[in-house]
């Protein structure tokens, strides 16, 4: 809703105004002020800003005043001179019921772009034009935040964990001639880029991507929070590498997309027989079955695996010993340690079976789009490749593979899927 300030010494004019702002344009008394003089209505326009400024042409330079017929022109030069120190209002118009005023003002109004209307008591001409000019103003404001809205509305967020993972996600999506800086005049500590990708149809999706720069779920939270508040994004996905879980369907280098994230490390910390134990409460958040379907059809058409593989081939990311890494859906779990023990991880398949991967993010992705997202929206989903299987032998050797690889799947389900 626009601001309008009235600038004259009538009270009774004031009041037929008010009137007509209120009850002909539907604006609320809060959002309309009133000064008396020049001198107030400089004072005002310091302070606050105004979208629309109504003036009368004949106005006391001071409260209490004779009127001066040269004061609206005289308050106009002096915002127009005044630059930074006042707030400029978008339009401004001149009212004047005075013949004389209307005639001699008119020109020098329209020579600054400025309107004069002429109020004549018997007739109510003027009273419409108001009323058009405050409407106009309305819809004028209404476009320019709808504007700024969708300049910040981005259909997908992406989010990394650390700078490697960023590195292989440009490099999936086109390499860094593909991305563009996005800046923000808030002061917020994250690099966000933008591209956007041609769907097969057709239709352009807007992407845009940070890293958080560490592991854990706290910037990662904080990370899909920006996403979701900033840039109103309808999904948001996070890729790189994870630890897994040794089985016989798994494999380094595969690639997991989570159907759900578990907290492992939530409970109660207890003496007991003289061993601190951790008395584990599961907390478990399924991914929008809305995504993990369209993941699912997308894993079986048989044409993703050997696209996904080709880009790995062609990037020259194959790790010797593996030349077919496998996409598939299945539960993870998420906790604060970076895991190097066997044992450890018996453990936690000994309370789920059903548990393949293990990292430090994807339950604060998880959690904070389960809080965020709202019924227009999709959710967030996990895809990340598996780089070790948390155990003494952990290495970094497939950390570049997995990024890239997790990063050519999401980029090819947008295309063929979003």
């Amino acid at each position: 809703m626009i601001r309008v300030l009235i600038i004259d010494d009538s009270e009774k004019k004031i009041e037929l105004i008010s009137k007509i702002l209120e009850e002909g344009c539907n604006l609320s008394p809060e959002n309309i002020a009133v000064a008396k003089s020049v001198s107030e209505g400089r004072s005002k326009v310091t302070r606050e800003y105004y979208d629309l400024i109504l003036l009368d042409l004949v106005l006391p330079l001071f409260n209490d005043g004779d009127p001066d017929e040269n004061g609206g022109l005289c308050f106009i030069r002096e915002i127009i001179s005044a630059g930074d120190r006042i707030k400029m209002p978008t339009q401004i118009i001149g009212l004047t019921e005075k013949e004389d005023a209307y005639e001699k003002e008119k020109e020098e109004f329209q020579s600054l772009l400025f309107s004069v209307i002429h109020c004549r008591q018997r007739d109510s001409e003027w009273i419409g034009m108001v009323k058009y000019a405050v409407n106009y103003a309305v819809r004028c404001k209404d476009a320019v935040l709808n504007s700024l809205k969708h300049k910040n509305k981005y259909d997908i967020g992406i989010i990394c964990a650390l700078s490697e993972e960023f590195k292989q996600l440009k490099e999936a999506f086109g390499g860094d001639t593909k991305w563009e800086n996005v800046y923000l005049e808030e002061d917020i500590p994250f690099l966000f880029k933008s591209t956007t990708i041609t769907t097969i149809n057709n239709s352009n999706v807007r992407v845009i991507a940070a890293m958080a720069g560490r592991p854990g779920v706290i910037p990662t939270s904080i990370l899909t929070t920006l996403m979701y508040l900033l840039f109103h994004v309808d999904s948001v996905f996070m890729t790189g590498f994870s630890a897994g879980f040794p089985s016989k369907n798994l494999k380094l280098g595969d690639i997991l997309v989570a159907s759900s994230i578990q907290d492992y490390a939530t409970g109660k910390l207890k003496d007991q027989d003289g061993m601190l134990t951790l008395l584990k409460e599961i907390h478990q958040i399924e991914a929008p079955t809305c995504l993990t379907l369209k993941m699912q059809e997308f894993i079986d058409d048989e044409n993703t695996q050997p696209y996904l593989m080709s880009k790995v081939r062609k990037a020259n990311l194959l790790v010797q010993g593996r030349d077919s890494y496998m996409p598939m859906i299945s539960a993870t779990c998420c906790g604060p340690y970076v895991v190097t023990s066997e044992e450890f991880i018996k453990e936690l398949q000994e309370g789920d079976r059903k548990l393949e991967g293990l990292d430090m993010e994807g339950f604060g992705l998880y959690l904070t789009a389960k809080l965020l997202s709202n019924k227009t929206q999709k959710g967030a989903l996990w895809i990340k490749g598996i780089g070790d299987f948390a155990n003494p032998q952990k290495a970094d050797g497939y950390h570049n593979t997995c990024s890239f690889s997790s990063a050519t799947l999401l980029y090819k389900f947008i295309k063929e899927k979003m």
